[in-house]
């Protein structure tokens, strides 16, 4: 058989790639892709940064190196390419990024390349304390520019300047992987991005190692199976669902505290002026309204320990079957940096958005009278069953009861506690406690908006034990700190009922919220669900004198408390810690759990064989050429050609052929080029085996040379998918 040469028809007819023409656009079609590949790992940001903003700055971080590649590459030294590179960068990065700062033509204005530096250098700081996405207007987008213009400028040169043929798609890369890291705790999943990114890698291989354009249009239909199954799958691998977060190895700077007046100082003063206008909401609930959530007392006044972190939306820490409800907020004239919310926020975009990942509150850094934001909460669902057998959860940061200034055990304690036992006798659980504390709040004192203020422990006694007047400030902390007293972890939470309807005819939900529409409760944690809220206030029109209307309590709260309060079954016997039963997990449904492990099982076998066949051909390969001795890796140099053979279809049969035997027949398959290394090559095999003279290190290397000569042969004789499919064969792993 006659060998016929790269740039030339074959026997089969195939269109050749080499050549001049064939070379140009080689090269063309490999810039092309690296570009493809690099916006395939910029997009894979969308976890770390909003999808629509990523969009325009990645793709002109991917085009334009591209562009300049292909104009300049062969024109310019790589030197001189870098700072062309990096003064296109700039211009990109304030046209596309830092569009407020002036561009003079195609010239960065200094404002606009401090900005881009700053916004690179501050970048991953800002990126590690923010709650993920960041926000669309943040600059720290930056980055992801930056990272997938030098990938692509990278790629780009090597695809010009090299022959390599996967080495091109290693910059972006390790974008991808920057941005799988960086995006683990965001939105989103990347695995869509990988899969498009392993489908342009094998794109890469075809335009840079096939030899037709036959050769490479066969890889089009293995791109078309491997690339969605690479989409099902990845998803069902151990991890898929909760992969690991780096992020927990970097020490997180400590939230920042917002300090203020406590939010319940100000809700007398709010009800001595109510027809004050707070803000106004549109929405189509009519739920209670969170402002703060204070957990903390002092034996004077209750604060708040939240610490408040940047998010570009997203509010972590969301528990629990709920509803969604979407509220968009215009703030009036309602003070502090609090922002007002439905209980709780899974989503919050405005103007200098902090929250805190603990309680979900929300505040703002930013101007707040005419301010505009909106709120995506879910609204938790709790069954009376669950709470009717709930136990108070393990908190003792919600159960400190302060001492005194002097640091004694301040008298009102004791009397605290007896008032919660008295109000409290015949309780079943911990949760007809808290029911009937609230119950016995209601009936005890009166909802009078001109008692005086204070909740301290001299207020709260005065209010139990003499006045019994008082605002919904001391009902509040009068049931958190005789929950406490029974062992039930409780904070306080002010907040707005959902106020009126400013045009009821439109039906728009637009609802405006005065300041005589605050309203503080109490909430109790349970192990398992969380904090439950309790609503202490009587009703202003019917408060005292055994009136038991709670105000403005939701109706799942009222029939809740209802269901629990009317219990009358016998206690059962409360667990120690030491030997409670730990509640079992909900069974995965049979089916699900059987499909899942069909799927895995076949899934992780075809992972493991792939990795195989990718790891171990190149690791004997380079095990042979590095063997300890001359002799060896002679030897190591032969045993690797016959492989190579076999691929080329050459009927190699192991101990039945000589070495010169071999050689003629690989000669009748490859042609008459193959001739003189292959007979080269046997001769020193057969001397390294069997001949009296030890060979030495120059005739290993020679033994290599003649092996990568053989090795070019068949690259050129067989096309890629033969290639491919000899690689993915069970016998490459035994060659």
């Amino acid at each position: 058989m006659t060998y016929q040469p790269v740039g030339e028809a074959g026997s089969r007819g195939e269109a050749p790639m080499g050549g001049g023409g064939g070379a140009v656009a080689r090269g063309v079609g490999a810039v092309v892709v690296v570009a493809v590949l690099a916006a395939t790992a910029g997009l894979a940001f969308d976890g770390v940064f909003p999808l629509g903003a990523l969009l325009p700055v990645v793709g002109v971080a991917a085009a334009g190196p591209c562009l300049l590649s292909l104009l300049l590459t062969r024109r310019l030294a790589l030197w001189g390419v870098i700072p062309v590179g990096v003064l296109g960068w700039l211009v990109a990065a304030s046209a596309t990024i830092f569009r407020a700062e002036a561009v003079l033509g195609f010239v960065p204005t200094p404002a606009s390349v401090g900005a881009a530096l700053a916004g690179v250098r501050d970048a991953g700081g800002r990126l590690l304390t923010t709650i993920l996405p960041v926000a669309p207007d943040s600059k720290t987008i930056v980055l992801a520019g930056l990272l997938v213009w030098a990938a692509t400028t990278a790629g780009c040169e090597i695809a010009l300047r090299s022959r390599a043929v996967l080495l091109p798609a290693l910059p972006p890369l390790l974008v991808l992987a920057v941005a799988v890291v960086l995006g683990v705790s965001g939105a989103g999943s990347a695995v869509p991005y990988a899969a498009v990114f392993a489908a342009g890698v094998l794109v890469l291989a075809l335009v840079r190692a096939a030899t037709s354009v036959r050769a490479a249009a066969v890889g089009v239909p293995l791109l078309a199976c491997l690339v969605p199954a690479a989409v099902l799958v990845a998803p069902a691998l151990p991890r898929a669902e909760r992969p690991y977060d780096v992020r927990r190895l970097v020490e997180q700077p400590p939230p920042r505290p917002i300090s203020g007046v406590s939010a319940l100082d100000q809700v007398s003063g709010w009800l001595q002026n109510p027809q004050r206008e707070l803000f106004m909401v549109s929405t189509a609930s009519e739920t209670n309204l969170r402002l703060a959530v204070l957990d903390t007392f002092d034996g004077v006044t209750w604060t708040s320990t939240a610490g408040f972190v940047p998010t570009g939306g997203r509010v972590p820490g969301q528990e629990g079957g709920r509803d969604s409800v979407v509220q968009r907020f215009t703030l009036q004239k309602l003070p502090g940096p609090w922002l007002p919310a439905a209980d709780r926020p899974l989503r919050a975009v405005g103007p200098g958005m902090v929250v805190d990942p603990a309680t979900g509150t929300l505040a703002t850094t930013q101007a707040r009278e005419g301010m505009t934001y909106e709120v995506t909460s879910g609204l938790r669902q709790y069954p009376a069953e669950e709470l009717r057998e709930a136990t108070p959860a393990a908190d003792p940061a919600a159960l400190r009861l302060p001492n005194g200034p002097d640091g004694r055990t301040p008298p009102q304690r004791a009397r605290l506690r007896t008032i919660a036992r008295k109000a409290t006798a015949g309780a079943h659980s911990p949760t007809q406690q808290a029911v009937r504390l609230a119950s016995y709040l209601r009936k005890l004192a009166v909802n009078d908006v001109n008692a005086p203020p204070g909740h301290g422990y001299r207020n709260i006694e005065f209010f139990l034990t003499e006045s019994r007047r008082g605002t919904t400030e001391q009902f509040a902390a009068s049931f958190a700190l005789l929950a406490r007293s029974l062992g039930l972890p409780t904070r306080v939470v002010v907040g707005f009922r959902p106020g009126t309807t400013t045009d009821a005819a439109a039906g728009g939900g637009v609802r405006q919220v005065r300041a005589g529409d605050v309203l503080a409760w109490a909430e109790v944690e349970f192990r398992g669900i969380g904090w439950v809220p309790f609503y202490p206030t009587p009703s202003r029109t019917r408060s005292g004198g055994g009136g038991d209307v709670a105000e403005g309590e939701p109706k799942q709260a009222r029939e809740i408390e209802q269901a629990i309060n009317s219990d009358t079954s016998k206690p059962e016997p409360t667990p120690s810690p030491s030997n409670r039963p730990t509640p079992a997990a909900k069974p995965r449904p049979a089916a699900a759990t059987d499909s899942l492990a069909w799927l895995l099982v076949p899934a992780g076998a075809l992972l493991a064989y792939l990795v195989a066949m990718i790891v171990v051909p190149p690791l004997r390969r380079s095990r042979r050429r590095r063997a300890a001795t001359p002799a060896a890796r002679v030897a190591g140099a032969w045993r690797q050609t016959v492989t190579r053979l076999r691929a080329a279809g050459v009927p190699v049969t192991a101990g039945a052929l000589t070495a010169h035997e071999v050689a003629a027949l690989a000669e009748s398959v490859l042609g008459r080029p193959a001739r003189e290394p292959l007979t080269a090559l046997a001769d020193l095999a057969n001397l390294a085996t069997f001949g009296d003279a030890p060979v030495d290190q120059a005739d290993a290397e020679l033994a290599w040379r003649h092996h990568d000569s053989v090795d070019s042969l068949v690259r050129k004789r067989i096309g890629l998918p033969t290639r491919l499919a000899h690689r993915l064969s069970p016998s490459s792993l035994l060659a």
